[in-house]
């Protein structure tokens, strides 16, 4: 029966989780003790065919220990793709702070092109407002005013 079992390779049906060893359920304890007196190697080779001998006083626990790997193979699982995932997001994360890089670069860019416009509209000798009061002053026509902050800056 162990060779029958084994032939049936049910551990590689595709699509189905299970443990690489069949097992094979002795309902009778003292039939099975009484197998395994009379051919010492039977355990061992039912082991060599993947199949595993388990009787009443051994189902549950081997059950038991199953469930504890597959729980364990579970949780390594788990932990790779936690790594794998925790690999992807500290790489996003890399690239969200050299955007930040960028966009500060570009902010103090455009700062100091404002500042620099700026100088030229109500800074230094020549700028911009001085010269449209003057300009005003001569007897331009207009109807707005300039805002006087833009000419105190002047030098």
């Amino acid at each position: 029966h162990i060779s029958g079992l084994s032939a049936k390779s049910y551990q590689n049906l595709s699509g189905l989780t299970s443990p690489e060893f069949v097992l094979l359920f002795v309902p009778i304890e003292s039939s099975f003790s009484i197998a395994i007196q009379h051919d010492l190697e039977l355990f061992d080779f039912a082991w060599k065919k993947r199949v595993v001998l388990v009787t009443p006083s051994t189902l549950l626990a081997t059950l038991k220990t199953i469930a504890s790997v597959w729980k364990q193979e579970q949780q390594t699982r788990n932990a790779l793709d936690i790594a794998t995932k925790a690999g992807l997001l500290y790489d996003k994360f890399v690239g969200f702070t050299e955007d930040m890089k960028k966009i500060e670069q570009h902010i103090d860019n455009s700062k100091k092109a404002y500042n620099e416009a700026f100088n030229k509209l109500s800074s230094g000798t020549g700028n911009l407002a001085s010269r449209a009061e003057t300009l005003r002053k001569l007897g331009a026509k207009n109807s707005k005013q300039l805002d006087q902050k833009l000419l105190l800056d002047e030098e």
